[in-house]
């Protein structure tokens, strides 16, 4: 029987480490698909409830797209961008699940629905509020409640003041969209 030929091997085979000049593209696509998905890491964790998540076909699409033109960069040597999607594009995302209005002779209206990869729950008012600190940001909304799908962690909580700041850029950025937006789409004014 005659001899295996010896195979060559690049030390990036024999170490499993990125050969340098792509690690740059790398770091730079984990960085950009941790702040998509609003996850700290994409290490493994060996827990259920931090290793899986939920994530919706246009974030997947997204995610592809992104790891192409990673891709594509470190062929050319090009850098990859890692800013934050563009908040129109998080706006997009907007989908209002359930609107109720409250019993009881109450003026106010709770908004359920989702954007841009967290669940949200509003208590939404036709006017503003008497006193301006019960009301976020003039937006005419008392009560937000804003959860990251993935993860279910707690991402922001106002209730006539904030218990929960908003733990993420990306987290702001909804708040502020919602802020701006939720009251005029819910009663039209």
């Amino acid at each position: 029987m005659p001899a295996k030929k010896p195979t060559r091997t690049t030390n990036a085979r024999r170490t499993g480490r990125t050969p340098a000049p792509h690690a740059a593209h790398i770091a730079a696509l984990h960085e950009r698909v941790c702040q998509i998905l609003d996850i700290p890491t994409l290490a493994d964790r060996n827990r259920d409830s931090l290793d899986f998540h939920s994530i919706g076909v246009a974030t997947l699409r997204e995610i592809i797209k992104i790891a192409f033109d990673a891709g594509a960069a470190a062929a050319t040597g090009a850098p990859v961008a890692t800013t934050n999607r563009d908040p129109d594009d998080i706006l997009e995302t907007l989908k209002i699940t359930k609107i109720e209005r409250q019993s009881a002779g109450g003026t106010g209206t709770w908004v359920t629905g989702t954007i841009g990869g967290f669940k949200f729950e509003a208590l939404v008012f036709p006017e503003h509020a008497e006193v301006a600190s019960y009301e976020l940001s003039e937006s005419r909304i008392s009560k937000l409640f804003v959860r990251h799908l993935a993860t279910r962690q707690i991402a922001a909580n106002f209730d006539r003041g904030w218990d929960v700041q908003p733990t993420s850029e990306r987290a702001r950025v909804v708040v502020d969209l919602l802020a701006a937006g939720l009251a005029e789409t819910v009663f039209g004014t």
